[in-house]
């Protein structure tokens, strides 16, 4: 049998090809009108509804200062909250080389430094709290402890800083704050709230903290007591800076600590 000439093949699958049928390729009206596409997008996009971020949390309201989770509330400026934070990590900073592990040895440097730079400061006396595992939680305890000598908007700011420490967005607050916080198998934490005094003066009301426990490492402000039980003890006090006496020193305190800033304090972002 002679083979087909290759032109025959051609020639068939072109005629195939003709008489194929084919659904004609739809035409979108968007694809004819460019500016109708970006219209469209636009509008998708400005009906997300996503939540605020400015509106429901609130910055420079709260701050992690070494092992001083730190709030503030009324009307002080950003230079008074500068002059407690930094006052209070050079006291801080002292206290770790001069006290150590040392409870008392840390506290009476503490006390000391922040004499010296314009607080008038009583000693901190710590009592111990008996059945604190009633609490259930540090968190909780320290709330109950504190609120009874704060006014109901400090109360509220202390207690909305303490559960925006669980945020993820204050996750790096959180670090330093466990880092400096825990040591081993002890938590020693201050907690305080800043406002404005008479005058110029700043008044701190501050609690520091302090317990033995295992387990309690990266959730310090958060670790559930349980059945065992824990040694908790705690001070509390009002002190307040004479801003007469701290505008004398304002400069070196700050060229004291200028390198440790920012290994010791982050902002925290408070939920309302």
């Amino acid at each position: 049998m002679r083979p087909t000439p290759p032109i025959v093949i051609l020639n068939v699958f072109n005629s195939f090809i003709h008489l194929t049928s084919i659904p004609p390729r739809r035409t979108c009206t968007r694809d004819l009108n460019p500016s109708l596409v970006h219209h469209t997008r636009l509008s998708f996009i400005e009906s997300l509804d996503i939540p605020p971020v400015e509106t429901c949390l609130a910055w420079k309201l709260a701050a992690v200062n070494g092992r001083l989770l730190q709030s503030f509330v009324g009307k002080l400026d950003p230079a008074h909250k500068d002059d407690v934070l930094d006052s209070t990590l050079l006291a801080q900073l002292a206290a770790n080389q001069a006290g150590g592990d040392d409870k008392d040895k840390w506290y009476k440097k503490f006390k000391e430094v922040l004499e010296n730079i314009g607080w008038v400061v009583e000693s901190f006396s710590f009592t111990e709290i008996v059945n604190v595992n009633t609490y259930g939680s540090v968190d909780k305890a320290v709330i109950a402890i504190l609120d009874p000598h704060l006014s109901p908007e400090a109360g509220e700011v202390v207690k909305a800083t303490i559960y925006a420490m669980k945020r993820r967005v204050n996750a790096e607050a959180n670090a330093i704050f466990q880092e400096n916080a825990w040591d081993g198998q002890t938590a020693n934490f201050q907690i305080g709230v800043a406002s404005a005094s008479d005058g110029d003066n700043v008044r701190l009301h501050i609690g520091g903290f302090n317990y033995a426990a295992t387990g309690a490492a990266g959730n310090v402000l958060f670790f559930k007591f349980g059945h065992c039980a824990v040694k908790f003890t705690c001070a509390a006090q009002t002190m307040v800076l004479n801003e007469e006496i701290y505008n004398m020193v304002r400069d070196r305190v700050k060229e004291k600590i200028r390198t440790a800033i920012q290994s010791y304090r982050k902002d925290v972002a408070v939920r309302f």
